[in-house]
């Protein structure tokens, strides 16, 4: 999956709206075949998730983070936005193989692909995307997943001008967006603000909630001294901390707070059985 490429956030928005008659990137396509096995303990702290050209590969993935890239409108997926989860889908890690049939391989390539302009209209709007409803299809074949969702209070980070305000450029090709994703780096092409809250919420480590009330789209590019930074790396290192460099490079800022987001309740959940 898409989410699942982008890194282990968090963008509040409201309850899903009436889903389009055809889903962003394109209409579902079947799985031919489904293969989900418990990882071998004694390969499970090698984890990944590889991309192929007809359907999912990925290795030693609990089913909680496919949930959340499955049903929350967020970049990068949560354990906040779920609830009522037992254990075993936060502590089994699973290997899963998923295909789509030879003829349905275009069309699976094109919905996997969609672009982060397109990405950004259907997380605004609430939409599942063609992507997502076969992770859904799949949970709910394989898990005989049931869910439900709700508005829940939640501690978040709020995400308000900071004084002064945006210091980040208006984009120059609003239709061409892009994000990239480094250690102690994140720039982006093309993105509103509030999609910006959504990726800021992985370095912050939490939910945000865009207050800042900014339209448009912008060009960014925000660098700053990871949490993890050895004593060496930090001694040689002229970058901000993160909380101050995003006042200072992009003029926003964070702070915690309380908001009521959309939490996706889990009703039914079964562990697979091997095949």
């Amino acid at each position: 999956m898409r989410f699942l490429r982008l890194l282990p956030l968090l963008f509040a928005v409201a309850l899903p709206a009436q889903q389009p008659a055809t889903p962003p990137g394109g209409a579902p396509v079947p799985w031919d075949t489904i293969s989900i096995h418990v990882t071998d303990p004694a390969r499970a702290d090698n984890g990944f998730e590889h991309n192929v050209a007809n359907g999912l590969s990925q290795h030693a993935m609990t089913i909680n983070f496919f949930i959340a890239a499955a049903y929350t409108f967020t970049i990068f997926p949560s354990n906040d936005l779920l609830e009522g989860l037992p254990d075993w889908t936060k502590e089994t890690h699973y290997d899963v193989e998923a295909r789509v049939a030879p003829e349905d391989v275009a069309a699976y390539k094109k919905l996997t692909s969609l672009s982060i302009p397109d990405t950004v209209k259907a997380f605004s709007a609430q939409q599942y995307t063609g992507e997502m409803l076969m992770a859904q299809a799949l949970l709910v074949e394989r898990f005989h997943l049931k869910v439900h969702t709700e508005m829940r209070e939640r501690n978040v980070f709020l995400l308000t001008l900071a004084k002064g305000g945006l210091k980040m450029k208006p984009a120059a090709d609003p239709a061409h967006g892009s994000l990239n994703f480094s250690r102690g780096k994140l720039s982006g092409r093309g993105v509103p603000v509030s999609f910006i809250g959504s990726i800021l919420g992985m370095p912050a480590g939490g939910i945000v909630v865009d207050r800042s009330g900014a339209d448009g789209q912008y060009d960014f590019e925000l660098h700053y001294a990871p949490e993890d930074m050895s004593p060496s790396e930090a001694g040689s290192s002229n970058d901000p901390d993160f909380f101050i460099a995003i006042q200072e490079q992009l003029g926003l800022k964070l702070t915690r707070g309380k908001a009521q987001v959309p939490v996706v309740v889990i009703d039914h959940i079964e562990k697979p059985t091997d095949n």
